[in-house]
């Protein structure tokens, strides 16, 4: 099977012209189409007459309206398309009035060393360069040519909160900032507990697209079971202590994250530090130690910024200590904790060169990588987010201290450092007979090759207690299936693998998608799945905005309209909530900024 990255090699040629107008401008296309037009006049010419008319075959009623992500199918051509098979059996705690998702909670073989060229972004937010990567968004894939989806989960959530951080001090969003996940997964859907300690709660909901009704929504839902363990921890601090750190309060969110996360440790825990500008700073340098440490304490409140960043020689450093710490507590488990504003400077700059120089070879206890990011500009998500994926750890943003102090407090650091699946992964299998095609919302860093799926790689992710991970598709039914009153239908299959954190056991679950498939949403229990598919398909069609033209962007802001309505009707159900209130917050921002599309010309067709 491909992966949902692969491009159409072969179509017949009225698809492949639909699809290709509904991809780029119809300025461009009308002048390409004129240029082709004269070729054939002059081929006529020399050849005689043309049966084009014969070849001609009307728009199929498959081809929607040009969406803002457009609708062109990906593939392979239709030579030998895979036969559907059942798989084989195998084998947050919120506060009630802030509904964020609890902070406890590639392509093929092998993973590409290097993640597509990342762009700064310097018009949005004065003061220093943004560094982004643009990642190309999946499209439409034939469920008969490739039924199989394969992606890492991902419980990040930073995307939404620099998102959230920008618009609140007035600035643009930038759409290369935003990966569709990330922001799904910034918030709570109150998924049900799994009726097992050692396995995930799935739960399946297909329901009518909130754009188009003749599209559906496949919702996703992976809760891991909350796990109470008295493994220890063992903490290792990286704080960066460069020139740039003194931008806005960074050194006072870093500290106070630092002095949070030590008064949440308990007397069983180990904790040091390192500080690092131009090189590793040796006199504040703590090894580990007990968490009340006078120490410890001294070198958190000596932060202060300085010199370069050498991210590379901190992380060297804090790998070192960290493995000593293994070594003589074999037992615990080990983080490192980096905060920074990632703009790496001296020595290696690369995520990946940074880690090669701080390989970690203990793949039964692996050092878990944290990526603490701080600031709004002269900011570098890119090195944060790539150290963090393949550093077997999480990424996070922290907007101010209160975000640090929240972030860190007692519950939620017990609950985030306690992991219960690493390396964790998910394949859906499409059923053809019954699903047309399909398309995944976000994750284009976290897919990876179907053939991986049996694989244990270090850049899966790794799944605390208690969290949950969201993923939603947009699928077309095959039109037997449409239409259908109170029909269920089998969509496919889902599949997990993770790797045991303790036993180091290779693990997998199954489980069919049984579902009813005419579902519309606007009943009693549907507000936490339409939050969920509006936050989706918004930050999905924002994220598209660098690689349409004017037209497209006029649609973005046609789609986002219709979303801001959708999540209106919420208000009387989630109004209450904090994150249900900076969402429609963020929501307005990004419908503000949207530049206003010129008219249409004339086509010189009638209407």
């Amino acid at each position: 099977m491909r992966t949902q990255n692969s491009r159409l090699t072969a179509k017949s040629g009225g698809t492949a012209l639909r699809e290709f107008l509904g991809g780029v401008g119809w300025t461009t296309a009308l002048a390409l189409i004129a240029i082709v037009a004269m070729i054939a006049v002059a081929a006529g010419c020399a050849a005689g007459t043309s049966e084009e008319e014969d070849d001609y075959e009307p728009s199929r009623s498959y081809q929607a309206e040009p969406t803002a992500t457009a609708l062109t199918i990906m593939g392979s051509s239709p030579t030998a398309a895979p036969r559907y098979d059942a798989m084989e059996d195998a084998m947050d705690d919120s506060d009630d009035d802030y509904w964020y998702s609890s902070n406890r909670s590639r392509l093929a073989t092998p993973v590409p060393a290097r993640p597509a060229p990342s762009r700064e972004r310097t018009p949005i937010v004065p003061g220093g360069p943004i560094t982004f990567n643009d990642y190309l968004q999946s499209g439409w894939v034939w469920a008969d040519q490739d039924n199989m989806s394969t992606f890492s989960l991902d419980t990040d959530r930073t995307s939404f909160a620099l998102a959230l951080n920008w618009a609140q001090s007035g600035y643009e969003i930038d759409p290369d900032s935003v990966r569709a996940e990330e922001w799904i997964n910034a918030f709570n859907y109150d998924y049900p507990q799994p009726s097992h300690d050692d396995s995930f709660g799935i739960t399946t909901d297909v329901f009518e697209h909130p754009l188009d009704s003749a599209f559906q929504m496949v919702r996703l839902g992976f809760q891991a079971p909350r796990v109470e363990d008295n493994i220890p921890v063992n903490v290792t601090l990286v704080l960066d202590a460069s020139g740039s750190m003194a931008d806005g309060n960074r050194i006072e969110i870093a500290q106070e994250a630092a002095e949070t996360i030590r008064n949440s440790l308990s007397s069983r825990d180990r904790i040091a530090v390192v500080q690092f500008s131009t090189d590793v700073i040796n006199n504040l340098t703590v090894e580990h130690t007990d968490p009340d440490d006078r120490d410890v304490r001294r070198s958190i409140d000596r932060l202060t910024p300085n010199a370069s960043t050498n991210v590379q020689a901190g992380l060297n450093e804090g790998v070192w200590l960290a493995d000593r710490a293994r070594r003589d507590r074999p037992n615990a488990y080990n983080y490192i904790i980096l905060m920074s504003d990632g703009v790496a400077n001296v020595d290696a700059t690369d995520p990946f060169a940074i880690l090669e120089s701080a390989y970690d070879r203990n793949a039964g206890n692996p050092l878990r990588l944290i990526t603490i990011g701080v600031g709004i500009s002269n900011y570098n998500d890119v090195l944060l987010e790539q150290l963090a994926q393949h550093g077997n750890g999480w990424y996070r943003y922290l907007n101010d201290t209160d975000h640090a102090r929240q972030t860190f407090t007692h519950n939620n650091w017990l609950a985030i450092s306690k992991p219960f699946a690493d390396q964790t992964r998910a394949q859906v299998m499409w059923n053809p007979d019954v699903v047309n095609s399909w398309r995944m919302v976000g994750y284009e860093n976290r897919v990876t090759s179907d053939q991986s799926f049996t694989e244990n790689r270090k850049e899966f992710a790794e799944i605390p207690a208690g969290a949950a991970t969201t993923v939603f598709f947009e699928v077309r039914l095959r039109d037997d299936m449409r239409g259908r009153l109170n029909s269920v239908a089998d969509l496919g299959t889902v599949d997990l693998r993770w790797v045991d954190p303790v036993t180091g056991q290779s693990l997998q679950q199954s489980q069919w998608m049984d579902v009813q498939v005419d579902r519309r949403l606007g009943r009693g229990g549907d507000a936490y799945i339409e939050f969920g598919s509006i936050v989706a398909l918004s930050a999905d069609r924002y994220a598209s905005l660098p690689n349409t033209d004017s037209y497209g962007a006029e649609i973005v802001h046609h789609e986002l309209s219709v979303l801001s309505d959708r999540l209106e009707s919420l208000d009387g159900e989630l109004g209450r909530l904090e994150s249900f209130r900076d969402f429609r917050y963020v929501l307005s921002h990004m419908m503000r900024d949207l530049p206003e599309a010129p008219a249409r010309p004339s086509s010189g067709y009638s209407n």
